[in-house]
């Protein structure tokens, strides 16, 4: 997938995204801090092993990112798949995690697993209400 510059530049400007994840018709939404893997089209977050949502992706990997920046004006869903990674399966990705976000307590730890996310679509709304759909 061909990311467009401005979506590029959200996911390398921005911190923070919403991640929907979802087991037995139950919504459940997270805050999360984010790192754009843009080589491989991913996005790398990490969360307790014991906690809801890596739990729900563990059942059912098809997940979504919602991440805006008011002061560009531009909001994006990103749509696609994650896996879960423990231990020493994710060493490179927790190294560039903890790099950009500098949040150790959220990153490091026994309990703390990684979550691979892989963009497969992306739906772009703007400030003027321009809905664009990218896959």
């Amino acid at each position: 997938m061909d990311i467009p510059k401005n979506i590029k530049n959200l996911l390398e400007n921005e911190r923070f995204c919403t991640m929907a994840t979802a087991w037995n018709n139950k919504p459940y939404l997270s805050l999360m801090n984010f790192t754009y893997v843009e080589a491989e089209n991913k996005i790398i977050l990490s969360s307790r092993i014991n906690s809801k949502k890596y739990s729900n992706i563990q059942k059912n990997k098809n997940i979504s990112l919602l991440i805006s920046s008011i002061s560009v004006g531009l909001s994006a869903t990103f749509i696609g798949t994650a896996v879960t990674m423990e231990d020493e399966e994710g060493k490179g990705y927790r190294e560039m995690h903890i790099k950009k976000n500098n949040m150790p307590q959220f990153i490091i730890g026994d309990n703390i697993g990684l979550i691979v996310f892989r963009i497969e679509e992306i739906i772009l709304s703007d400030k003027d209400d321009q809905v664009k759909y990218i896959d």
